[in-house]
């Protein structure tokens, strides 16, 4: 009969299996949230006045069993079960195991050195920790068979959807600028350039002195429909080229969004009126606009 361990580490540690277990599952279907939910709330309760009642049946089954043992094994269990619970553990743990003597003790005979090398037994906490191996290796081969519990492939498409989520409430709460209220903003431009490079630089290079479509950096441009140079930028990026269908309307067509234009209005704002313009640039193309030139 082994000794009785108390209630205060029983209890805990069924509890605490039972909500890694619910949190293995909710967390395999993003429903992380339903931990705190008052339904479950009120499953762990009557969980653990369960897991009480259960324990307090033990302690009287221990009891009752106590009465038909031998007097020997009751000091025995009286004895173990002295002084404090964690120094109890701490000794079993560590120390308790059989004392053996050396002529109990396996012998391991090499047979060509004439060494004799004996096998002892393995320390407690060694076989403890294995066994802790084996059973968090059950709990996480049979969580990820059953419950996609760490499936990468599910992991991603959860972050995905998330992130999508998490970029409609932005939208929803950041309203995206028009042609009316579009600025320049020197705190934009690096942003706008990273933007640029994904979508213009194709067309325009990455410094703006063209490619296929016209250089940004000079004062020469095929558009003019606005009166002010970055209105005037921000609405062809929004509405596109009259004169080249491949200046499409990226901001009528929803492909990128309005704060991301001013962004990138903002970059070619920039790029134009600085002084130091681009080493090897495309040759002019439409209307000299003086008035925009950089004073």
């Amino acid at each position: 009969m082994r000794s009785k361990i108390p209630s205060f580490i029983m209890i805990p540690s069924f509890l605490s299996i039972i909500i890694f277990m619910f949190y293995v599952f909710f967390i395999s279907y993003n429903h992380i949230s339903y931990l705190v939910h008052p339904i479950t709330i009120f499953f762990f309760i009557i969980t653990t006045i369960l897991l009480y009642i259960l324990e307090s049946i033990n302690n009287l089954i221990f009891r009752r069993k106590l009465r038909f043992i031998s007097e020997k094994e009751r000091k025995k269990i009286f004895e173990e079960n002295e002084g404090n619970y964690f120094y109890r553990l701490y000794r079993f743990i560590f120390y308790d195991y059989k004392k053996i003597s050396y002529d109990e003790v396996t012998k391991i005979d090499h047979g060509f050195d004439g060494i004799i090398e004996l096998d002892n037994q393995l320390p407690m906490w060694w076989v403890h920790l294995f066994y802790l191996t084996i059973v968090f290796s059950a709990i996480y081969f049979f969580s990820y068979l059953l419950i996609d519990y760490s499936n990468p492939y599910k992991e991603y498409d959860i972050a995905y959807k998330n992130q999508l989520k998490n970029i409609e409430i932005f939208e929803k709460n950041t309203p995206q600028v028009t042609i009316e209220n579009a600025r320049f903003k020197e705190s934009l431009i690096n942003s706008g350039k990273v933007i640029f490079e994904e979508n213009c630089a194709t067309c325009h290079q990455s410094d703006g002195s063209g490619n296929i479509g016209p250089n940004l950096t000079d004062d020469y441009w095929i558009n003019t429909k606005e009166k002010d140079l970055f209105k005037n930028i921000f609405y062809v990026i929004w509405n596109g080229s009259d004169n080249n269908p491949t200046m499409r309307a990226f901001g009528k067509s929803g492909e990128i969004k309005g704060n991301d234009i001013e962004k990138i209005s903002s970059y070619v704002y920039f790029i134009n009126q600085k002084y130091k313009k681009p080493l090897k640039s495309k040759v002019p193309q439409g209307m000299k606009m003086p008035e925009w030139s950089k004073i």
